[in-house]
């Protein structure tokens, strides 16, 4: 069924009837004695307290945490904070939805976005590294799941399509490098941005809330991605050494430092220059989260990425107010 209410809308009194994510569901005991359901829900607009009073160890059973449910039930105010009433809940295949009205997405539109990919596949000139970028977002399925991963789970581009979003950018970016400093390898810099991340596909989960899978909690996307990239350049067959040992390089160093979880430290300009850009973009994008109210924490509390008050930034079109 599609999406018809987003939780943001809804209003003391409405009637709803339709699918949200279930985050939680915990039993507790009324006043009166007898059990209930305390739900919470989630949608791309935000998340929601249920409660479901009849049936309820029942209904308990039938509803597990982390998936989807259909629910019918009306709003209401409780302690000046709305509430959703259940009379009615049953799970839903999670196949059949539309994962983005479930999770925020990017606000950059995902075509044109996936246009600039290709663009930058045709930019790298080097026969080795063409064929291995083709081998992987030539693949539909995995060019699919690319452009709908998020970036990261909660510090930035923490939505779908953030992965994509992140990578054009550090693309683009590098590119510009290149012509700055020409003595650059073009071609293994453009394909170590492009590829940096490209474990972050199966690190992550992102139905109905971002995660991490089991591997990406082991292993994390760095040792992911390297894997990865080392497979299907076995499949490739003759893709000379050295030049697979400076893009793995390049991948396995992006975080700069052994602390920030980079198994060792940039060794060639290039991977200095793509640890610099990778880590320039996510903070610029971090930032700009936190400061819109979009990020995990908003603007100007301690808590959030940075550790201290943030300034938002104040474009040269936009009016004072």
């Amino acid at each position: 069924m599609g999406k018809r209410n987003y939780l943001r809308d809804l209003k003391a009194g409405a009637a709803v009837d339709d699918v949200f994510f279930l985050r939680e569901a915990r039993r507790g005991k009324a006043r009166t004695g007898n059990n209930y359901l305390a739900l919470k829900l989630s949608d791309r607009s935000g998340i929601m307290e249920a409660r479901v009073w009849e049936s309820a160890d029942q209904q308990a059973a039938r509803l597990a945490p982390d998936s989807f449910i259909r629910v019918r039930g009306t709003v209401e105010s409780y302690r000046q904070r709305l509430q959703l009433n259940i009379t009615y809940a049953e799970p839903v295949d999670a196949a059949g939805l539309d994962q983005r009205d479930f999770l925020p997405g990017s606000f950059r539109d995902i075509e044109e976005l996936a246009g600039y990919l290709e663009y930058f596949l045709t930019e790298v000139y080097d026969d080795d590294y063409s064929r291995l970028l083709r081998s992987f977002f030539e693949d539909e399925e995995f060019l699919r799941r690319f452009c709908q991963a998020p970036g990261d789970v909660r510090s930035h581009h923490a939505f779908l399509g953030g992965l994509l979003e992140h990578t054009v950018s550090v693309a683009t970016l590098c590119q510009h490098t290149t012509v700055q400093h020409p003595r650059l390898d073009a071609d293994l810099l453009v394909t170590a941005a492009l590829l940096h991340d490209v474990g972050k596909v199966e690190e992550f989960t992102f139905e109905g809330r971002i995660g991490y899978s089991k591997e990406g909690r082991l292993l994390g996307h760095v040792l992911i991605g390297q894997r990865m990239i080392e497979e299907r350049i076995r499949e490739l067959g003759d893709f000379p050494r050295d030049k697979q040992l400076m893009l793995v390089h390049a991948l396995i160093s992006h975080h700069g430092e052994l602390e920030w979880g980079a198994p060792k430290r940039p060794q060639s300009a290039e991977a200095l220059v793509l640890h610099h850009i990778d880590n320039l973009d996510a903070k610029v994008k971090g930032f700009l989260e936190v400061v819109e109210g979009r990020g995990e924490v908003s603007w100007p509390e301690l808590q959030n990425l940075f550790r201290r008050p943030l300034d938002e930034p104040l474009a040269a079109d936009r009016p004072v107010d």
